[in-house]
């Protein structure tokens, strides 16, 4: 990250953890007491999260169902860019369905895993971006095999304008074993991300399947040893700093998942500032991660 950014980052704004002010996930809490208002966060609002559409057992959630406890996390958090992984299509078209104001994305990764059938006839698999405007650009690139690891991996982006900024949203789901192929696909995101962009402004989300001190993730990060040009929203949560952070920024963050903080929302160190983020509290029967929310203002 440039040291500009590193000086621009700013402790994020703690809102009375009051009922009226709990913006939540369905209808579950935060994860954790601190929570990131919506009165008060930065105008650029992104959501991530792993639907865990295959794997999950999804208990009495039908589509429809699942399509409305997604629109109501953006409705309540005002998304602008949602970046979802591991999503059937059949959810993917149910919430496309719904949302009148963004411009979907798709990406088919793999075709057939036998739990999209809970949610319909159609079994594709993969990638999926909402963006609140009236059109996007879509650009797809599937990432380097993994010889541990038979799920294809890929990178989807969508460019379209936000607030009146082209910007470019991406979304990826790095492998869950391997270090040296997941590595490998993370470099070649970062690379397939900077060619599309240029200078326009990005956000990237997802499941990155690596804590924030990894190898894998300094290729994100511009600072404490990442060579990357991003800051992530939830760098500046002090409650979750390790002994070794002592400033406003960190590359830690709240858990996503019973393995760590798994998901990620990056926005490019040049065009933003004044990163927030939460994890907020799961919803029963929706998925195994938590859904990741971020904010932040332009440059």
């Amino acid at each position: 990250m440039s040291r500009r950014f590193v000086h621009r980052a700013v402790r994020r704004v703690l809102a009375l953890a009051t009922a009226a002010l709990l913006l939540t996930f369905g209808t579950m809490s935060s994860a954790q007491a601190d929570i990131v208002s919506s009165s008060t966060a930065p105008s650029v609002r992104m959501l991530t999260y792993n639907a865990c559409g295959a794997q999950c057992a999804h208990t009495g959630v039908s589509a429809d169902t699942w399509a409305d406890t997604i629109k109501t996390a953006m409705d309540n958090w005002s998304a602008d860019s949602v970046m979802l992984t591991e999503i059937c299509y059949g959810q993917y078209a149910a919430l496309r369905d719904r949302l009148t104001d963004y411009a979907p994305a798709w990406y088919r990764t793999s075709n057939g895993p036998a739990g999209c059938g809970k949610w319909g006839s159609d079994l594709r698999f993969g990638l999926a971006i909402f963006v609140k405007t009236p059109s996007v650009e879509r650009l797809t690139v599937p990432l380097p095999d993994n010889p541990e690891d038979g799920n294809p991996r890929g990178l989807l982006c969508a460019k379209g304008a936000i607030e009146g900024n082209m910007t470019l949203s991406c979304v990826t789901h790095l492998s869950h074993i391997g270090d040296a192929g997941r590595l490998a696909q993370a470099k070649k995101v970062r690379e397939q991300v900077a060619s599309w962009a240029g200078t326009l402004p990005v956000i990237l989300g997802g499941d990155f399947n690596a804590s924030p001190t990894s190898e894998e993730m300094s290729q994100f990060y511009g600072f404490q040893g990442g060579t990357g040009v991003f800051g992530e929203v939830d760098e500046t949560d002090q409650d979750y700093f390790p002994s070794s952070c002592t400033g406003l920024y960190c590359r830690s963050g709240e858990t996503t998942h019973a393995n760590g903080k798994l998901d990620y929302i990056f926005v490019s160190a040049d065009h933003f500032k004044t990163v927030q983020g939460d994890a907020m509290g799961k919803t029963e029967n929706m998925s195994d991660h938590n859904l990741l929310r971020g904010a932040a203002a332009w440059e």
